[in-house]
């Protein structure tokens, strides 16, 4: 918005702008007059229309900030979701591993829990020749 001077129309001297009575004193000679209300109804349209540009920048301000920072924190929580997933599949990985282990044991136990029988009944075997023969 441009700045406006008043100039006395009797001696050129800047004039004193009462705004509250729309009228100009001039100070060096004392002319008084009257301030066009077309002009100034004109500047206050002006000064609402550069406020009202001023509030719109700074919501589009706002919005733009507000959408970078819900930006950043969905990123993040796609990061986040993304770990958590990867570390869910290790832990599965792991899982399988552990029950791969179980079944070996498993198997092995059940061999050596026949191997006992064998020796046992082996044993049983070789005491019954012993005795009877």
């Amino acid at each position: 918005m441009a700045l406006r001077s008043y100039q006395c129309s009797n001696c050129g001297a800047n004039l004193k702008v009462d705004t509250f009575n729309m009228s100009a004193v001039c100070e060096y000679c004392g002319q008084q007059l009257t301030l066009d209300t077309e002009e100034v109804a004109e500047i206050l349209a002006e000064r609402e229309k550069t406020k009202r540009m001023k509030t719109a920048e700074e919501e589009q301000t706002k919005r733009e900030e507000a959408k970078l920072k819900h930006d950043t924190e969905l990123k993040k929580i796609e990061s986040d979701a993304s770990e958590f997933m990867e570390g869910a599949r290790r832990v599965g990985q792991g899982l399988d591993t552990v029950k791969s282990g179980l079944n070996t044991v498993k198997t092995i136990a059940t061999y050596a829990l026949i191997g006992v029988i064998l020796i046992f009944i082996i044993v049983v075997l070789i005491v019954l020749l012993k005795h009877f023969g």
